[in-house]
């Protein structure tokens, strides 16, 4: 199955897309429509680089079985996609993300009436599996940071690194993103960009800013991004990510998944463990419902509530 990305695809590529697609393939030329409208619509470049390659993949499927034009798609092409994708090995939550960019598509299909009626009415969407959330141990943090304690800029760098994905619970991107300008040290604050470009404010604790000043310091150029390679080159989103996973590596972590998403759930549970609720939480993390935060609190026991208890008692607090 062919896979689009729009990664390296400009505006200006899609509108010759538009311009250049036979009639008779209207769905893939209906496909460069959408993301046109959905980059007019101001979707970021990351959620419309995901619709390429979710609808995309659909839509190879449907031409390779000579379905080229959307109302000649049904319940039943849109479930042989789905299965193949099962078939190929792909999760139930992959599936089901990938059921709903189709969704997404045919809703915009019928809102631009090219087509009267979406065949997903009658779809259930694949069921969500429920995954056990396994954070790092503190013994992983501790192995993760004693790997990293030497004074060099690469070790230097990636501690910085690794107290602050520890500390903010911050998604791969907002970290990669963020500029030395978007650091705050008087008010122990960083501005990030979140998905959809939102912006929020997240706290640094006072060992993360120390990493951090290290860091910088042991900088010797104006590039005005966070992150830098060994090289003293910008370092990339990817470039983040397997630094992420070699450290993970390197500390011989075997139990949690090695990569920067078990940093923002481990940040996540140990707020909720040291006293944090999970209103505040969900600013921190930056979901747009608390549903979503919710999923951290079931990582949660009895030991964790009585720790608590006594440091936020309503009787012992009121001093009496």
């Amino acid at each position: 199955m062919k896979e689009h990305s729009l990664s390296t695809v400009s505006y200006d590529c899609l509108i010759r897309n538009i311009e250049h697609s036979p009639a008779s393939n209207q769905l893939d030329k209906l496909l460069n429509f959408y993301l046109v409208a959905c980059k007019v619509e101001g979707k970021s470049a990351a959620t419309i680089d995901t619709y390429h390659r979710r609808v995309g993949g659909f839509v190879s499927f449907c031409l390779h079985e000579n379905l080229l034009i959307a109302p000649a798609i049904n319940p039943q092409i849109i479930r042989a996609f789905l299965l193949s994708l099962q078939e190929k090995g792909c999760s139930n939550n992959t599936v089901n993300a990938y059921y709903r960019a189709i969704q997404t598509f045919f809703n915009w299909l019928v809102n631009e009436a090219y087509i009267t009626s979406t065949p997903m009415k009658t779809l259930k969407p694949p069921r969500l599996e429920k995954k056990v959330i396994r954070p790092f141990t503190n013994e992983d943090i501790r192995r993760l940071l004693s790997t990293n304690a030497k004074t060099d800029f690469l070790s230097l760098r990636n501690r910085a690194l690794i107290l602050l994905f520890l500390d903010t619970g911050l998604r791969l991107a907002e970290v990669s993103g963020i500029k030395i300008s978007d650091i705050d040290f008087d008010q122990e604050t960083i501005c990030v960009f979140g998905k959809g470009s939102k912006e929020r404010v997240v706290r640094v604790g006072k060992q993360t800013q120390k990493a951090l000043l290290k860091y910088l310091l042991s900088r010797n150029d104006n590039y005005p991004g966070l992150w830098l390679t060994e090289e003293h080159r910008p370092l990339t989103i990817r470039g983040v990510q397997e630094a992420i996973k070699k450290l993970c590596y390197r500390a011989n972590i075997i139990d949690a998944k090695p990569g920067p998403h078990t940093f923002r759930h481990t940040a996540a549970i140990n707020y909720l463990r040291n006293g944090g609720d999970e209103f505040t939480l969900q600013i921190m993390l930056g979901h747009t419902t608390l549903a979503m935060t919710r999923r951290y609190t079931s990582t949660l026991g009895t030991e964790d509530m009585l720790r608590v208890h006594r440091q936020v008692s309503p009787v012992d607090n009121l001093k009496l």
